[in-house]
C-alpha cells in the first residue's frame, strides 16, 4: 500500500502533466509551417495568426519527451501495487498502453522525417478523457446512445430529402429556382441551411418577391423542422441519455454497495453484525490518508459517527455502515472561535458595546447598509458615464465613491467587532465583501493619496478598474434577495454537475480543430485571390480561421454558438474548391449542436428544476416542527449534503432508477 499512497501523493503531477499535454496543443508550430510554408509562421500579419508563442521543432520534441515520459510512469505505476494481473484486467490501462505506443512511434517519425500529419494531437484529447473519470462516464454515456441518435437522424434525413425534392421540383422555373435552387445539391445544401434558421429569410426572398404565397412552403418548413422536429430529436436523445445515466448510477450504487459490504464483513473480523466505536473511529483516520477522498479533521470523528449510528445505540449495524459514503463527505459547521476582543471583557461587554454589536445584528442595520448601496449604485452610474463622456466632473464623484469606500471600512469593521473575525470569516459573502472593499479602498486611497507620483495610477484604466470593482460590490444588492440566493447556489451546484459535459464539449472542440488544422492550415492569407471573393472576406472574419490551434478553437466556438456558421462553410468550400469540406463543418453541426449543446440545456433545465425541489424539501425539512433534537440536526445535514451532485443525479433519475431497480427483482 505504501507505493499506492505515493501514487495518490503524486496527483498534482499527472494532472499538472494532462494540461501540459492539452497546452502543447495550443503552442506546437502548424504542420502546414514546416511543409511548403516553412517562414509562413514568422509572418503573423500575412496569415492572420494567434498571439501566443510556437515551439520550434526541438522544443517541442523536448516537450513533448517530458510529458511522455511522466504520462508512461503514470500509466505504469499502479503495477507497483495492483500487479500484472490485476493491472491486465483493466481495459483501459490496455488503451493506455495502445496509445502510449502510438504517440512514441508517432513522435519518433516527427523527429527525424517531415510528415504532413499527425496523431499526437488527438491521442493527448483521448488521454485527457482516459484519465479523468468522469470525463470518461460522460463520453461511456454518450457512445451508449449513439444507436438512437442514428435512429433520429435517419429521421430527420428523410424529411430533409423530401423537403428538399420538394422545394426543387416547386421552384423549378422560378427566380428562386434560377438562383439558389439551380440543382438538388444545392437546394439540399440550402434547405439543410434553413433548417439550422442561419439563413432565414434570406434563403426564400426570390420566391417571396415572385410570389407572397410561395412563403407558405418555407413556414411550413421551418415550423416543422426547427420547432417539431428538432424538439423531437432532443426528447428522444434526451431520454436515451437519462436511460444510459440511470445504468451507470444505477452500477455505480451496486459497485459501492458491495464494497462496503465486504469492508464491513472485514472490519467485523468477530462476525458481531455491528461495529463499534473504536472500529469505526480507527476506519475514518485510516480513510484520512486518501488523496481522493474528503479530508476529515479528528474533532468531526464523533459528529460522523453519531450520523452513521443512526438508532443511537452505539453500534453501527451494515445497514448503516452502507450510507459511509455521504456520511464521510458531509462538512459539519464548527463553532467559530471567540473574538479577540473576549479577553477584555469590561469593554467588550460593557453595556454601550452591547448595544452597539445588538445594533449590528439587527435587520435594521442591514437596510441602512442596503440603502447606502442603492446611493452607491447611482454614483457609480454617474461616473461611469462622465467616464465615457471624459468629462473633468468625474473626480468629484471619485471623490464621493472615495466616501463611499470608508463606510464599506466602517461596516466591516463593526461586523467584525460584533461577530468576531472567525464568526465573520465563515460567510462567504462577508470574505467577498471582505477582499472586494479593502482593495478598492487601498486603490482609491493610492490615487488620491500619490496621483502623480505611481504613473500606473494616473492611468484612465486604473479608474475603470476600480468601477468594474465597485459594480461587483453591488452585486450585495442582489443577494439580499432569497430567491436570487437560491438561484446562485443553484447555478454553483448546476456548474459542477456540467464540467464533465462542458468538458467532453472542449475536447471535440480540440479533436475538430486539429482536423481544421490539417485540412484547411495555410490558406487563408492575406492576397489570395479566391480569399477575396468569400464571406469570411467580406464580413471581416479572416482571423477566424484554422491557420493555428487557438485561431481555430475560436472560430469552433463561433460555429458551436451558430453565429453566421454558413459563411465559414461556403468559404472554405470556395478555397478548397471541393464540396467535400462540407461534411466537417456538417458533421461538427450534428455532433457539437444539435448533440451535445441540446443535451446540455436539456439537462441544466431539468437539473434546475430539480434542484430548486431538493431546496425546498431542505427547507421544509429544517422549519418541520416535528423533527426534534439530534433528528433536527440530522435533517438540516442531510440538506447541506443534498447540494452535491450525486443527490441531484438520483433526484433527477429517480424513476428511472425505480424502473432498473424493478426489473432486477
Amino acid at each position: 500500500m505504501r507505493f499506492y499512497f505515493v501514487y495518490l501523493r503524486l496527483d498534482w503531477l499527472w494532472s499538472l502533466n494532462l494540461f501540459a499535454l492539452i497546452l502543447l496543443n495550443f503552442l506546437e508550430k502548424p504542420l502546414w509551417c514546416r511543409g511548403y510554408a516553412r517562414q509562413a509562421c514568422g509572418q503573423r500579419d500575412l496569415y492572420f495568426l494567434g498571439q501566443l508563442p510556437y515551439l520550434n521543432k526541438t522544443e517541442s520534441l523536448i516537450y513533448e519527451g517530458l510529458t511522455l515520459v511522466i504520462l508512461v510512469i503514470d500509466s505504469f505505476y499502479p503495477l507497483s501495487y495492483e500487479g500484472l494481473n490485476l493491472f491486465w484486467k483493466n481495459t483501459i490501462n490496455k488503451l493506455k498502453v495502445l496509445l502510449l505506443f502510438i504517440l512514441a512511434c508517432d513522435i519518433l517519425v516527427f523527429a527525424f522525417t517531415p510528415q504532413p500529419f499527425r496523431v499526437a494531437p488527438y491521442i493527448r484529447v483521448v488521454f485527457l478523457i482516459m484519465t479523468i473519470r468522469e470525463l470518461r462516464m460522460c463520453a461511456v454515456t454518450l457512445f451508449g446512445m449513439v444507436g438512437t441518435y442514428l435512429n433520429v437522424l435517419a429521421l430527420s434525413l428523410l424529411f430533409l430529402l423530401f423537403a428538399s425534392w420538394l422545394a426543387y421540383v416547386t421552384f423549378e422555373d422560378t427566380p428562386q429556382g434560377k438562383t439558389l435552387f439551380s440543382s438538388y445539391g444545392a437546394t439540399l445544401y440550402q434547405m439543410f441551411v434553413l433548417f439550422t434558421t442561419s439563413n432565414n429569410p434570406d434563403v426564400w426572398v426570390p420566391a417571396y418577391k415572385s410570389s407572397r404565397w410561395y412563403s407558405l412552403f418555407f413556414i411550413i418548413y421551418v415550423l416543422l423542422g426547427v420547432y417539431f422536429l428538432t424538439n423531437l430529436i432532443l426528447a428522444v436523445i434526451y431520454d436515451s441519455f437519462k436511460e444510459q445515466l440511470a445504468k451507470q448510477v444505477s452500477q455505480a450504487d451496486f459497485i459501492r454497495k458491495s464494497i462496503l459490504e465486504k469492508a464491513f464483513g472485514l472490519i467485523d473480523a468477530n462476525g458481531q453484525g455491528y461495529l463499534n466505536k473504536e472500529q469505526c473511529l480507527s476506519l475514518l483516520d485510516e480513510l484520512n490518508k486518501y488523496r481522493s477522498l474528503p479530508k476529515t479533521s479528528r474533532e468531526d470523528f464523533e459528529l460522523i459517527f453519531a450520523e452513521l449510528d443512526q438508532s443511537g445505540d452505539f453500534k453501527v449495524t451494515s445497514e448503516e455502515f452502507a450510507t459511509l459514503c455521504n456520511t464521510i463527505a458531509i462538512k459539519f459547521q464548527k463553532e467559530p472561535p471567540p473574538s479577540c476582543l473576549e479577553k477584555y471583557p469590561s469593554f467588550y461587554h460593557s453595556a454601550l458595546c452591547e448595544r452597539l454589536k445588538s445594533f449590528v445584528r439587527c435587520r435594521r442595520f442591514e437596510y441602512i447598509i442596503v440603502s447606502v448601496l442603492l446611493m452607491n449604485l447611482v454614483a457609480v452610474i454617474i461616473e461611469t458615464t462622465l467616464d465615457i463622456q471624459n468629462s473633468s466632473s468625474q473626480k468629484v464623484w471619485q471623490e464621493v465613491e472615495f466616501v463611499f469606500g470608508w463606510i464599506y471600512v466602517i461596516e466591516m469593521a463593526l461586523k467584525i467587532f460584533s461577530l468576531g473575525f472567525g464568526a465573520y470569516w465563515m460567510e462567504g459573502q462577508n470574505k467577498f465583501d471582505f477582499v472586494i472593499t479593502w482593495t478598492i479602498f487601498i486603490g482609491e486611497a493610492l490615487t488620491f493619496a500619490f496621483p502623480s507620483k505611481l504613473s500606473f495610477l494616473s492611468n484612465g484604466e486604473w479608474i475603470r478598474y476600480l468601477l468594474l470593482g465597485r459594480m461587483l460590490r453591488l452585486t450585495r444588492i442582489l443577494l439580499q434577495v432569497q430567491r436570487f440566493r437560491a438561484f446562485v447556489a443553484t447555478f454553483f451546484t448546476l456548474m459542477s454537475s456540467l464540467m464533465p459535459y462542458l468538458g467532453i464539449v472542449f475536447c471535440t472542440l480540440c479533436i475538430y480543430c486539429s482536423i481544421g488544422l490539417q485540412i484547411f492550415g495555410g490558406i487563408v492569407y492575406a492576397g489570395n485571390p479566391t480569399l477575396e471573393e468569400t464571406e469570411l472576406f467580406d464580413n471581416d472574419y479572416l482571423l477566424f480561421n484554422f491557420n493555428d490551434y487557438p485561431s481555430g478553437m475560436v472560430t469552433l466556438f463561433n460555429l458551436l454558438v451558430m453565429g453566421n456558421w454558413q459563411a465559414w462553410m461556403e468559404s472554405y468550400m470556395q478555397l478548397t474548391g471541393s464540396s467535400w469540406s462540407l461534411i466537417y463543418f456538417v458533421s461538427f453541426y450534428l455532433i457539437s449542436v444539435l448533440l451535445l449543446l441540446n443535451l446540455i440545456v436539456a439537462f441544466v433545465l431539468e437539473a434546475f428544476f430539480a434542484e430548486m425541489e431538493l431546496e425546498k424539501d431542505g427547507e421544509a425539512d429544517i422549519q418541520d416542527p416535528t423533527l426534534e433534537g439530534r433528528n433536527r440536526r440530522r435533517s438540516m445535514r442531510a440538506r447541506t449534503k443534498g447540494t452535491m451532485v450525486d443527490i441531484l443525479l438520483h433526484h433527477m433519475l429517480s424513476n428511472e432508477l425505480d424502473g432498473s431497480q424493478n426489473c432486477d427483482q
